[in-house]
């Protein structure tokens, strides 16, 4: 039978705390920041990124916050006008809210099951509420100029891809240190 015996190091003065208390001051707040800058390091931010869709390959991200919406417009490549994407984030899904088409053809709807008018920019389709499991864009090269509008700010699809490469959008949760190398100190 083993012997029952207390440890009494912490109420001597003799434990953990008494060698922690032997650091100078700038040692304990140098350890103390670097804890905290390693927490916030891997501390998860919600992002929307951008992947190659064959590879899987990291394009770009940007940080993306609950009900945050961006905007994806591109010329149509058959009819050569203009077309609006709106999304927005809920969680961790893409839902398309609406969309602007200024003509019919080919890949247009000509008809929908959603709310529908004609405006002074052309055709809009809303309340859409539609999950987008696989919100995939192929970049094009030459008329599509593809960009991405979120938080007041466009980003150009040829900026950061190579022409006719295929993207898809997700969010996701990464890193804070991940998006700070990758995005803000690059």
């Amino acid at each position: 039978m083993m012997k029952k015996v207390s440890n009494n190091l912490y109420s001597m003065g003799k434990g953990i705390e008494n060698f922690f208390n032997t650091f100078p001051i700038y040692l304990r707040k140098i350890s103390l920041f670097l804890i905290i800058s390693l927490y916030i390091s891997f501390f998860p931010i919600k992002v929307l990124l951008a992947t190659d869709f064959k590879t899987g390959t990291y394009i770009k991200s940007w940080k993306a916050s609950n009900g945050e919406s961006f905007t994806i417009e591109y010329t149509h490549s058959v009819q050569l006008t203009q077309v609006t994407e709106s999304y927005v984030i809920k969680e961790n899904k893409i839902i398309l809210m609406e969309s602007y088409f200024q003509s019919y053809g080919a890949g247009l709807p000509a008809t929908t099951p959603y709310k529908f008018e004609i405006t002074e920019k052309g055709f809009r389709i809303y309340d859409i509420n539609q999950v987008m499991e696989d919100l995939i864009y192929r970049t094009g090269a030459e008329r599509a100029n593809h960009k991405l509008i979120i938080k007041n700010k466009e980003y150009v699809f040829l900026d950061f891809t190579e022409p006719r490469s295929a993207v898809e959008f997700n969010v996701k949760r990464i890193g804070f240190l991940h998006y700070l190398v990758r995005e803000v100190l690059k």
